[in-house]
């Protein structure tokens, strides 16, 4: 017989993604909204029509603590985007890292959806940092009556700006052709292919009037605004972004 005590062993809580909550994990995470709300009046309880409509439409995920919802995120999936609209922690368990291992999850279960970006409106204006600690980038002014709060962050590798060699350029304006005349692009990205596929796809929250421009060896292949240059071949429009996987003469 050994005598010897046994180690104490501490297990970690288990966090998971809930992409599936029930009605019971829906009504605790009310309770505690309208707790904060009529204690502190703080909190995204006066949102509750939203975050019950969301539950509704599935669009509802939660965080979950060894069981118990101790988070949740409101968000819409486009075609090949997704918008967080809400992600709160409880107000407990804040500044813990709770959210920003929630978010990494919620990418991850994303990824699987074949989604290629996220964007989301910084609120409260104190999030922001959250956000930007995350590797979220901030949004151009695209003419939309959209606040300078507004972020993006991709969820795959992209090409990003860079000086180079290669044969095809791809220059956007954040202005219309007619203005573009006279102005240098204000992003520019040079391109590798794959036959007729970018080793790494281009993302760009956009305006689908911008000018958009592809080149090679210095040579105009093809200029017009970005809405008529996609095709039925080749889109490269999507909602308020631009993606582009291939290119096509």
């Amino acid at each position: 017989m050994c005598n010897a005590k046994k180690p104490n062993i501490q297990m970690k809580p288990e966090i998971k993604l809930n992409i599936s909550p029930t009605k019971s994990d829906f009504e605790k995470i009310e309770k505690w909204l309208l707790d904060e709300h009529n204690s502190l009046n703080e909190g995204f309880y006066c949102n509750w029509t939203i975050i019950e409509k969301a539950y509704s439409n599935k669009e509802f995920v939660t965080i979950d603590l060894s069981g118990e919802p101790v988070g949740f995120i409101v968000w819409s999936k486009g075609e090949i985007t997704a918008e967080i609209d809400i992600l709160e922690i409880k107000p407990d368990l804040r500044g813990k890292g709770f959210g920003k291992h929630f978010y990494n999850q919620f990418s991850e279960y994303l990824k699987l959806q074949k989604i290629v970006a996220i964007k989301l409106f910084c609120s409260p204006r104190e999030s922001e940092n959250f956000w930007k600690k995350l590797g979220f980038i901030k949004c151009p002014k695209r003419g939309f009556s959209e606040s300078d709060l507004t972020y993006y962050k991709p969820l795959i590798e992209v090409l990003t700006f860079s000086n180079s060699s290669t044969e095809h350029k791809i220059e956007l304006w954040d202005v219309e052709p007619y203005q573009a005349k006279n102005k240098s692009p204000t992003w520019t990205w040079y391109v590798e292919l794959s036959t007729e596929r970018l080793r790494k796809p281009i993302i760009q929250p956009c305006n689908c009037n911008w000018n958009l421009r592809w080149s090679k060896n210095g040579t105009v292949i093809k200029e017009d605004k970005i809405k008529y240059f996609s095709s039925n071949e080749n889109r490269i429009e999507y909602s308020s972004f631009l993606y582009i996987e291939k290119l096509i003469e």
